[in-house]
């Protein structure tokens, strides 16, 4: 019986996962640059990443004992989206992440490069919506009908135009061909779920009967309507593309998903064009989202990031602000952590440890 048992754990998959430390890697190996502007130096900047394990019944009392690890429901982590569906959406984090990292470092170093926006990124959609029957994860709308649209604020205010039921004309770059495509999608009217801080706004394909009241703000005019479109994408995100670069940049993530590797690809990519040494010989491991202006946001996984960087042997820890008194709680005595919101910030504290940095001067 007890052999049976053990059979039947190690098959059954439970609604859990399970966050483990992951390594923290030199990110110099991971971008490629041409050899003439290839530059070595004595210190390093370490990318970070976590375990994540979809656990079975047979693995939940190892991943519960092990003081590393930490358990989340599936529910928590995935919310009403598929594992593929993520896992898609993590491979547009590290492609975001990639191409931030590329315009901040190449400005960073003085050459003229532009993140041009290019449309709306189709990036989570509503179980039920018009979005997840008509459009798929990481295709970019660039028109609705005759307008065009750039940013995700530009889709909104595009569909305002429009009633619930109406259909429209979207064009696309299709995901991952980049093809461009027209497709026809009937518009929903956005509907209140729940109550009070509990509400979330839900949006069903047009006449479908709903128990739901119906939303009469729009969220993108603010004015009060009779019902308000919707396609049922949310967490859009303005896509951009880069002017051309003065020499190819190649950043690889070697299977490793989502948006924190931004700050660490910016300055190993500062690292692996500039003359100086920006992390002042030291080894510093680094975490955190990158935005095209600069900007350092939060990130997941910083307790067991924290146990990766301290077993890498690193001096410098930097993490977003949010994350800051989590990663000092698991750094131990002689990890140092910052908290940096901001490239600039990053490099002001690399410069105190005796990174020489470059004096940014007129555009290459």
């Amino acid at each position: 019986m007890i052999l049976v048992a053990a059979i039947v754990s190690s098959l059954v998959s439970i609604p859990y996962y399970a966050i483990t430390p992951g390594t923290a890697q030199s990110v110099i190996k991971l971008i490629g640059v041409p050899r003439a502007k290839l530059r070595r130096h004595k210190g390093e900047v370490l990318l970070v990443d976590v375990e994540l394990t979809p656990l079975r019944a047979i693995e939940w009392p190892y991943f519960a004992l092990n003081p590393n690890a930490q358990i989340i429901g599936s529910s928590d982590l995935l919310g009403p989206e598929t594992a593929q569906q993520y896992d898609t959406e993590g491979v547009l984090d590290m492609a975001d992440a990639q191409q931030a990292a590329t315009v901040v470092a190449l400005r960073q170093l003085g050459y003229a490069v532009r993140a041009i926006p290019q449309g709306a990124l189709m990036y989570a959609f509503i179980p039920g919506s018009p979005a997840e029957h008509y459009l798929a994860v990481g295709e970019v709308i660039t028109g609705v009908d005759r307008k065009p649209v750039t940013t995700a604020v530009a889709l909104s205010l595009a569909l305002a135009r429009y009633r619930p039921g109406d259909s429209v004309a979207m064009h696309l770059l299709s995901y991952p061909a980049r093809k461009r495509e027209t497709v026809r999608v009937r518009l929903g009217a956005w509907r209140i779920k729940g109550k009070g801080r509990a509400a979330t706004l839900v949006c069903p394909i047009y006449g479908q009967k709903s128990r739901y009241p119906l939303l009469h703000i729009s969220p993108a005019t603010g004015k009060r309507m009779p019902a308000v479109p919707c396609i049922g994408s949310f967490d859009a995100e303005t896509s951009y593309r880069l002017s051309k670069l003065p020499f190819k940049v190649d950043l690889s993530n070697e299977g490793i998903i989502g948006p924190s590797a931004g700050l660490a690809f910016t300055l190993g990519l500062m690292q692996r064009l500039d003359p100086y040494d920006l992390t002042g010989g030291h080894k510093v491991a680094a975490t955190g989202t990158m935005s095209v202006t600069g900007a350092v946001g939060p990130v997941g996984g910083v307790a067991q990031k924290t146990i990766a960087v301290r077993r890498s042997g690193a001096q410098i820890f930097l993490v977003p602000p949010a994350e800051y008194k989590t990663a000092k709680a698991h750094a131990g005595p002689k990890l140092k952590v910052y908290a940096v919101s901001s490239i600039a910030q990053a490099l002001r504290i690399l410069r105190s440890y005796g990174g020489k940095l470059p004096a940014k001067g007129p555009s290459r």
